[in-house]
């Protein structure tokens, strides 16, 4: 498994996707979503999201666990298994609802079709 560190997003209605160009690195975004996208949480009942960058080469590999951007000064980490990316892959969408730190967050993830 590898983990992942994430940038933190901000759209504030509770997104299903939140397709933000990023790219694999430090370096410039990537546009066209060559490399990566972005999935933003919905808003839980305290009142904060955070948001994860899957990786277009994690597609159609084995589970991965990926550490949330930082909100509310906590991350968290979710598991994304092989399966699902690959459900991800063939453009299906993956709800995962992840409880820790207290509170829970669910997460509908799906590839924005013109990624990866």
């Amino acid at each position: 498994m590898r983990r992942r560190d994430l940038l933190i997003g901000g759209a504030s209605v509770p997104a299903v996707l939140w397709a933000v160009a990023c790219g694999g690195g430090d370096g410039a975004p990537d546009a066209n979503f060559q490399n990566s996208f972005q999935i933003l949480s919905e808003t839980n009942s305290s009142g904060h999201r955070h948001n994860l960058t899957l990786i277009c080469a994690d597609i159609g590999g084995g589970d991965v666990r990926y550490t949330t951007s930082e909100s509310a000064n906590h991350t968290h980490m979710i598991t994304i298994t092989g399966a699902e990316l690959t459900q991800l892959g063939s453009g299906q969408t993956v709800t995962k609802v992840i409880t820790d730190q207290g509170h829970a967050h669910t997460w509908i993830l799906m590839k924005p079709t013109t990624a990866c």
